[in-house]
């Protein structure tokens, strides 16, 4: 059985950048690793409805049960399983971009931060996945934690590539809704305090105003603070060159 690594973060906190350093560490390193991204766009009936969620079609936010987006996140990821499963059972490494955190940290941000609302459905998408859907837990779980500040830049400059064919030239109505963005990533904070094998990477040198800190560059941060944790992870307490 390999060693299963995931890298959370709320949108644009730079997720896909650090999983192309991580596979290049793989691979310097002659492990064998597959990578996902969740939601498996067109891979399944449940992606699809994803999609049309996140394009608004089936109406805002505020609009659509927390609990029907939470089921058609998890049912993506359970459709998914058996290569999931292949690929723990085949490579040293399998690297995911996005999974179950991602589910409680978004539709926990639903409800208002820290009320028994947001924790019942935390806790239901736990049993709901881990325990009923039997989804492998992660070896080592890394939450990118980027200001809300910094993001909103990102999100507000043009963003392309085929990961962003699933909006049809249409918004994603979480990434433009950034006081929603900010609960999530309150959300992610105090899920990865309180969780095992969960770690916070602070990707930013903090300033008296959030809008003035600066952003730690992409391989600086994964030198210095996503690696030692890989390291550990995979080879003990080495710290590998």
């Amino acid at each position: 059985m390999s060693k299963l690594i995931v890298i959370e973060g709320i949108d644009a906190s730079g997720k896909g950048t650090q999983c192309d350093l991580i596979k290049k560490y793989f691979n310097n390193r002659k492990l064998s690793f597959s990578f996902f991204h969740f939601p498996m766009y067109g891979d399944n009936q449940f992606s699809d409805v994803i999609a049309k969620f996140l394009r608004g079609e089936f109406g805002g936010i505020n609009e659509v049960s927390p609990y029907f987006v939470a089921n058609i996140y998890a049912m993506d990821r359970y459709m998914f399983l058996p290569t999931l499963r292949l690929a723990l059972d085949t490579m040293d490494v399998v690297l995911l971009d996005r999974y179950v955190f991602s589910n409680l940290a978004y539709q926990g941000a639903k409800y208002p931060n820290n009320s028994i609302e947001s924790a019942k459905i935390k806790q239901w998408i736990l049993d709901f996945e881990f325990k009923f859907l039997k989804l492998p837990y992660p070896d080592l779980n890394i939450f990118l934690d980027v200001p809300t500040e910094v993001t909103k830049k990102r999100i507000e400059a043009k963003r392309e590539g085929r990961d962003r064919d699933y909006l049809q030239g249409k918004q994603d109505i979480h990434e433009v809704d950034f006081e929603f963005q900010e609960r999530v990533r309150q959300n992610y904070l105090g899920i990865m305090e309180d969780s095992l094998d969960c770690k916070i990477v602070n990707c930013t040198i903090p300033a008296l105003d959030p809008r003035d800190s600066l952003v730690i560059e992409s391989n600086g941060l994964f030198k210095g603070f996503v690696k030692p944790l890989l390291d550990n992870t995979l080879f003990g307490d080495q710290n590998y060159e």
